[in-house]
């Protein structure tokens, strides 16, 4: 039975890649006539070209992106040392109150225990806003705290004028900051450290 020198349609194409790669050009005993070859931008190339720009390392684009933002990011960690200091102060007051409720009777012990948990609030919230600037935790170890020799209301008193200090050195901070969270976060204790110093004039005033 007599065959067809010519290849199959399906197998046409086949045959014209490969007889290019053997033979690119047209000869006299090629069995078919080759086509127009396939443009050069249709084959895919073994190498992947050359990447002109080079990328970020991983480290370097996140802190880029954490200093772009702008409510407790990267860029406020000028503020650390200063966060760190109202940490200190915050738990140092903790301390004292509780010690004072316990050399207080009947509703002062309560008005002084309350105190002493809303200084460790506040100093809770002060880590939290130090943990997101700098992804650090800081929490001082608990020092044994000495307690005040002075008489209670000697003590109380101090403590009346401390908390005003407190409050302003609050206000005082939020009026520097560029930060927002930390503007309303200080703004808030500068309130609650005033809020302080009234029931502590409350409750001498019932001694």
């Amino acid at each position: 039975m007599q065959q067809d020198h010519l290849p199959a349609p399906c197998d046409r194409e086949v045959f014209e890649r490969v007889w290019r790669r053997v033979m690119p050009g047209d000869r006299a005993d090629c069995p078919i006539t080759l086509g127009q070859a396939d443009p050069p931008s249709a084959e895919v190339p073994e190498t992947l070209p050359a990447v002109s720009a080079v990328p970020l390392p991983a480290r370097q684009a996140v802190e880029a992106e954490e200093h772009r933002v702008p409510c407790l990011g990267a860029a406020s960690a000028v503020y650390g040392a200063q966060l760190q200091q109202f940490i200190d102060g915050e738990l140092s007051d903790w301390r004292a109150y509780q010690a004072l409720a316990r050399r207080a009777q009947g509703n002062g012990g309560k008005v002084l225990s309350t105190l002493a948990a809303d200084e460790r609030r506040h100093a809770k919230r002060l880590s939290t806003a130090y943990f997101l600037i700098s992804g650090v935790r800081y929490w001082p170890a608990d020092r044994t705290s000495t307690p005040s020799p002075a008489p209670l209301t000697a003590a109380l008193r101090e403590h009346f004028m401390e908390e005003q200090r407190g409050a302003a050195a609050y206000q005082s901070a939020a009026a520097e900051t560029v930060d927002p969270c930390l503007r309303e976060l200080y703004l808030e204790l500068a309130g609650e450290e005033d809020a302080h110093s009234w029931a502590l004039r409350g409750l001498l005033e019932q001694m």
